[in-house]
């Protein structure tokens, strides 16, 4: 009976058994995950020393809200900056004069994520802009929504770029691919939540009697490593 439960188990789950094989080796190697989540970014001087605004007087004239989160950062513009928001807005102010700084242009951001793509080890896995499209990125800086571009490239990675920080993120079809297999990993193998949950509750009885009934089969009173029975698990 043992021994007839053990093949029936394995032979349920011989698939699912290579699945996490296959993947825990490619999660182990890693293969262009340095590629598939670079950070894209520009190379800005570090003149930190010419921020003479401060955000108390930012917050004092009304142009950062109180309650918003206020960041120091390096516009690509080449100059120190604050991140915030006001009324709602997401907005950048310049920390050397106190003035806002409008949201970038399109040739600014286009200009900007070609020279952070150009340097990038991964140059020539982008190749050229093909298409652009509006959209929005949470922002880091300003801890809520701004509105950036999407820049599509000739090689099928998108880079997507924040309007009003110049913040930049970029993915493809590779990110889809890791993506992919950790679902397959973790049996996340239909769209519905409640199906991926019901496949897990499977999946884990009949692991743990996979592994009970080949330790019985092994080491029980009639297993293999007994002397009794000389034959093979199966």
């Amino acid at each position: 009976m043992t021994r007839t439960l053990h093949r029936l188990i394995g032979i349920t789950m011989t698939i699912p058994l290579f699945v996490w094989i296959v993947t825990g080796i490619l999660f182990n190697v890693k293969y262009r995950y340095t590629e598939a989540y670079e950070t894209l970014a520009l190379k800005t001087p570090a003149a930190w020393s010419d921020a003479h605004v401060s955000p108390a007087e930012l917050v004092n004239s009304g142009m950062l809200d109180a309650r918003g989160k206020v960041e120091l950062f390096m516009h690509p513009s080449k100059v120190p900056a604050y991140a915030g928001v006001r009324r709602g807005t997401p907005v950048a102010v310049n920390a050397v004069n106190g003035e806002f700084i409008a949201e970038a242009s399109e040739e600014e951001l286009k200009h900007w994520a070609d020279d952070a793509v150009g340097l990038s080890k991964n140059a020539a896995r982008y190749g050229a802009i093909v298409k652009r499209s509006d959209g929005k990125r949470m922002s880091m800086l300003t801890g809520v929504e701004d509105p950036a571009v999407v820049f599509e490239y000739s090689e099928g990675k998108t880079v997507t770029v924040d309007r009003i920080t110049g913040e930049m993120s970029q993915t493809g079809a590779l990110n889809d691919w890791i993506d992919w297999t950790y679902r397959l990993h973790y049996l996340q193998w239909t769209p519905w939540h409640w199906a991926n949950v019901a496949l897990v509750l499977i999946a884990v009885p009949l692991t743990l009697g996979l592994a009970t009934s080949g330790l019985w089969l092994a080491f029980g009173p009639r297993g293999g490593f007994s002397g009794r029975r000389p034959n093979s698990f199966f």
